[in-house]
């Protein structure tokens, strides 16, 4: 590994993408790389540097702003970059700032806690209360480098420091959701690397039973946290209510086995539940979420979606019910700049799985076009989306051989034919 270091210097004030400056040193390159656009290759450690604003002086970022930055970029990183670049060096940042932090801060508690009477008592219980912010901010982080790198084993240690914290304090909803969020990640990647794995049958089993369990712990420390959180603050409560009904969503669509659709669509339904309280507590505020909306719609379209087997006239009817509810709720996300073209590729696909319940023509054809529309767009917002190209590539929008180019060109094509 070339000793080279990548200085990467960011604004202080405050530090953004918008304000990020970037300098790579011309001697950052293979020895064998001979390319002269490239600008920096080797596998080298990477040193990042936050100066004020007149770039003289040096700032050292808090761990949580740190955590913020490292999952930003995270956010957008290439493959290429993956577990190497910027966002694994901000994230090993900020469990170093999280360590120092704890450590300063139950320091600080011990020279105060020479004054308080009745010691040994509190020497006992008052050294964890003390820090738990702090703690509750690690796990979140060492849940958030698991997810990123994967890495089980630093989710886990997230999870039982949640456990600590809730043992010390049953009110702390911070921990009771970062403990419930932290399992759902913990069993999605547990069931990633089984399904990587050559079990027996009875082994199969036995990981399933044990994922289930996890997942109605989860659930369970959810539903504690989320209902001390209610009582407080109902604006926050709304949010974090969307952001574990995200959770569940894509924990739903990481279970791609035909013999776990009842597993699934528990889970669907419970993140269309946490979305139903939030409606009900405020339904205005709700509707003008878009991605509240686009999470709410994609699981309604996923839930119909499991559905589509089953033939009695009563499951018929709910899967028309659950597809024009998603469909309408995607349509109020089509706007939303944090998903867009998820949330667009998935009303696509709804309306293309709409063409198969109708039996009027006219309006096969409407939904069908409609789909295909949002198809197209979801694949020009996100051309590296394979899946997305080869359905569009059976739906004869262009050939196997051509790109995003050709696309474009069809549609200037109908244009002229208008």
């Amino acid at each position: 590994m070339s000793k080279n270091k990548r200085s990467y210097k960011k604004l202080g004030s405050p530090p953004s993408q918008n304000s990020k400056k970037i300098k790579l040193s011309p001697s950052n390159h293979a020895p064998t790389c001979d390319d002269s656009t490239c600008t920096g290759c080797d596998v080298s450690e990477i040193e990042i540097v936050f100066t004020t604003e007149d770039g003289q002086g040096e700032i050292e970022l808090s761990p949580v702003k740190l955590l913020h930055l490292a999952l930003e970029e995270s956010s957008k990183e290439s493959s290429q970059e993956h577990g190497g670049g910027v966002a694994k060096r901000l994230f090993d940042m900020a469990l170093e700032g999280f360590d120092k932090l704890l450590k300063k801060e139950e320091k600080e508690f011990e020279s105060k806690e020479e004054t308080v009477k009745d010691k040994e008592k509190e020497e006992e219980t008052r050294p964890k209360v003390a820090t738990k912010q702090t703690r509750c901010q690690y796990a979140t982080c060492c849940v958030a480098f698991g997810i990123y790198l994967p890495f089980v084993e630093y989710i886990r240690k997230g999870v039982e420091i949640f456990k600590q914290i809730t043992a010390e304090d049953v009110c702390y909803y911070d921990a009771w959701i970062g403990l419930g969020r932290a399992r759902i990640s913990l069993a999605k990647i547990e069931r990633e690397m089984t399904q990587q794995s050559d079990l027996s049958e009875e082994e199969e089993k036995e990981s399933s039973i044990t994922e289930q369990n996890s997942y109605n712990l989860a659930t369970d420390a959810l539903d504690k946290g989320l209902s001390i959180l209610r009582s407080k603050d109902k604006d926050k409560y709304m949010t974090e209510s969307i952001l574990v009904a995200k959770d569940l969503k894509e924990y739903a669509l990481s279970i791609n086995h035909s013999k776990f659709n009842d597993y699934t669509q528990k889970i669907l339904s419970q993140a269309i539940n946490y979305l139903q309280t939030c409606y009900e507590l405020d339904s205005k505020k709700l509707d003008q979420n878009n991605f509240a909306q686009g999470i709410w719609g994609s699981c309604l379209y996923y839930l119909a979606k499991l559905k589509t087997n089953q033939d009695s006239n009563d499951y018929i009817r709910e899967f028309k019910l659950l597809l024009n509810s998603a469909i309408e709720k995607l349509l109020k996300a089509y706007n939303d700049s944090l998903e867009k073209d998820r949330f667009t590729e998935i009303l696509g696909q709804a309306y293309i799985l709409k063409t198969t319940i109708e039996s009027d023509e006219e309006q096969i054809i409407e939904a069908y076009d409609k789909g295909l529309e949002c198809l197209k767009e979801a694949y020009k917002l996100f051309p590296d989306n394979e899946n997305l190209r080869d359905q569009l590539v059976t739906l004869d929008v262009f050939d196997s051989n051509s790109g995003n180019e050709d696309l474009e060109e069809g549609e200037e094509d109908e244009e002229e034919e208008e």
